[in-house]
């Protein structure tokens, strides 16, 4: 009977030895399946250039999620293998014609010249525009399905159908 408990116990150690190291990280990134090819880089660099075509401003507009996460997370799993395989050859163009040009990365250059990059790689529909495309249109539609966006500006309602009831006289 203590062989029983004994093999009990050293499962139930074990078992919470591979599980502490997960649980005590605090930081909880999503994983995307189908992005797996992108580094972390490359991740956050599509943040970055989604905060440079719209701002990121959480107190006017809250959301439960970055606009990083969102565009990351639409991409992952509304795209299809070739639309993703187009979007990643898209994105390493982009990172590697602002380095042959400028040779520095993106997040490094002043302000104005980053946003006159984008403009002129979004007007140029070059082998990049697939890329800053996307990111736009994801970033505006995280943007335009905020709450205090949809309430305020669009006077949507969040419960449809409202039933007004009249009194007959």
């Amino acid at each position: 009977m203590k062989r029983r408990a004994a093999i009990k116990n050293i499962g139930l150690i074990l078992g919470g030895v591979t599980l502490i190291p997960q649980g005590c990280s605090g930081e909880v990134k999503p994983t995307y399946v189908n992005l797996t090819s992108l580094e972390p880089e490359q991740l956050s660099f599509i943040g970055y250039i989604s905060n440079l075509i719209l701002p990121n401003n959480n107190t006017l507009f809250p959301t439960n999620e970055s606009r990083e996460e969102f565009v990351l997370t639409m991409i992952n799993d509304c795209f299809s293998k070739t639309a993703i395989k187009k979007f990643i050859d898209s994105l390493k163009y982009f990172e590697s014609k602002i380095i042959e040009l400028h040779n520095i990365e993106l997040q490094n250059l002043p302000f104005d010249q980053q946003i006159s990059i984008l403009k002129d790689e979004y007007e140029s529909n070059n082998n990049s525009f697939f890329f800053i495309d996307t990111v736009r249109n994801y970033s505006i539609l995280h943007f335009e399905t905020s709450e205090k966006f949809m309430q305020n500006y669009l006077d949507f309602e969040f419960i449809p159908g409202r039933y007004e009831g009249k009194i007959l006289t």
